[in-house]
C-alpha cells in the first residue's frame, strides 16, 4: 500500500476515534437489565442525582428468563426515576415477543415496581449501601403474580488506578426471598465489577455473577444521554437494549 494511502487510513481512524470520544460522556452509572441502576444484570448500590430519569427497552434471552413461556424471548419497557437524592423508583413492562397471534392475544405482560433506598454514601475508605425492594407490590395475597422479586442489600466501592483505568467499581450483594412470589432473582450472594479505560470513559466493561450465572457485558454512553447495553447471560446468550437520561426542571 502507498505511503500516501496508509497516511490517509491512518488520519480517518484518529479522526473517527477522536469523534466518538467527543460524543461520548462519562459512564460511572446506568441501567442494567432489569431497569435499576446497576451492572449488566444485578443491582448496584449507585443512584444518579436528584431528578434524572430513564427509559429504555431490553432484550432479555429466553434461555434464563424464568417468567412466562420459555421458548420465546421477551422485552421489558422502564422508567426509572431519582425521586429525591437517596430513593430510586421504578416501573417495568414486560411481555413475550414472536408469539403466535393465538397465544399472544391471550398473555398477559408483567408489570413490576422498585424501590431502592440509599442508607450510607460512598467515601474514601468505605462503600455504599442500598437496600433494595424488587418487585414488592402484587395483587394476589398467593404472589404468584409476583415475578423477578428480590429484597436486597447492596453495596459498591468506586476507585481509580492513575494512568490505566479512570474508574474500577466493585459490588457485593445479598439478595433474599423474604417476600412471596411465583420466581426471584439475586438470591444469595452476588456480585461483579466494572471497568472504564482511561481515555475511553464512555465505555464500561463488566463481569458479574447475579446468584445463578456468570454474565459479561459492556455499556457505551453517547452524548451522555444515549446508553447502549449488551452482553452474554451465562457467557452463552445475548441480551441488551437501550436507554435515555436526562433530568427533569
Amino acid at each position: 500500500m502507498p505511503e500516501a494511502i496508509r497516511c490517509k487510513s491512518s488520519l480517518y481512524v484518529v479522526m473517527l476515534v477522536t469523534v466518538v470520544v467527543y460524543l461520548a460522556g462519562n459512564n460511572i452509572i446506568c441501567q442494567s437489565l432489569t431497569g435499576t441502576t446497576g451492572y449488566y444484570n444485578i443491582p448496584s448500590a449507585e443512584i444518579f442525582t436528584d431528578k434524572s430519569m430513564f427509559i429504555g427497552s431490553n432484550l432479555l434471552n429466553k434461555e434464563y428468563k424464568k417468567w412466562g413461556n420459555p421458548h420465546y424471548h421477551a422485552m421489558d419497557f422502564f422508567t426509572t426515576l431519582t425521586f429525591v437524592p437517596f430513593v430510586e423508583l421504578s416501573v417495568r413492562f414486560t411481555r413475550m415477543i414472536d408469539l403466535p397471534k393465538s397465544e399472544y392475544l391471550g398473555t398477559n405482560g408483567d408489570r413490576m415496581a422498585s424501590a431502592r433506598i440509599r442508607v450510607l454514601n460512598e467515601h474514601k475508605y468505605w462503600p455504599a449501601i442500598i437496600l433494595g425492594f424488587q418487585n414488592f407490590f402484587t395483587t394476589l395475597q398467593s404472589g404468584d403474580a409476583s415475578h423477578f422479586n428480590s429484597t436486597y442489600l447492596v453495596a459498591t466501592k468506586n476507585f481509580k488506578i492513575p494512568y490505566v483505568l479512570e474508574n474500577v467499581g466493585i459490588t457485593a450483594g445479598y439478595g433474599s426471598d423474604f417476600l412471596t412470589a411465583s420466581d426471584y432473582q439475586f438470591i444469595g450472594l452476588f456480585g461483579g465489577i466494572k471497568i472504564t479505560p482511561r481515555f475511553l470513559n464512555f465505555l464500561e466493561l463488566i463481569l458479574e455473577y447475579d446468584a445463578e450465572k456468570w454474565n459479561t457485558g459492556a455499556r457505551i454512553t453517547i452524548l451522555k444521554h444515549l446508553v447502549l447495553l449488551g452482553g452474554m447471560e451465562g457467557m452463552d446468550a445475548f441480551s441488551g437494549g437501550l436507554s435515555y437520561r436526562f433530568i427533569l426542571p
